[in-house]
């Protein structure tokens, strides 16, 4: 995995989410399986070969709003479990949306910070 996959990942949970609301999607997500950031790519990568970055300072920062970013999207899954699509796309569009913004910055702090290594 290189940080532009990771980038490229998580841009497209966005409309992994958006199909899920609007009942398009092929995938079951399940709340509690989205809020564990350790499922996806990113996530593996970062607790294996990626915690050869782990002395950097970008990489806290990275596990940190990964991890809140996978929070985020699951409250956008659990709003759907619940039957409020509405209040799902309210929180797609904010405080997922931000998280996602913020994952994705940190994804390219670390990469900027891993290639002057």
């Amino acid at each position: 995995m290189n940080f532009d996959d990771a980038i490229a990942a998580h841009i497209k949970w966005k409309v992994r989410l958006a199909q899920f609301i609007d009942g398009t999607s092929q995938e079951r997500l399940q709340s509690a399986a989205v809020a564990q950031d350790d499922l996806c790519e990113l996530g593996q990568w970062l607790r294996g070969e990626g915690a050869q970055y782990a002395a950097l300072p970008h990489y806290r920062e990275l596990i940190e709003k990964h991890a809140h970013f996978h929070h985020c999207a699951a409250e956008v899954v659990r709003k759907v479990e619940n039957r409020d699509r509405a209040g799902a796309k309210v929180a797609l569009g904010g405080a997922f949306a931000t998280a996602s913004k913020e994952t994705v910055r940190a994804i390219m702090a670390l990469k900027k910070e891993a290639s002057r290594r």
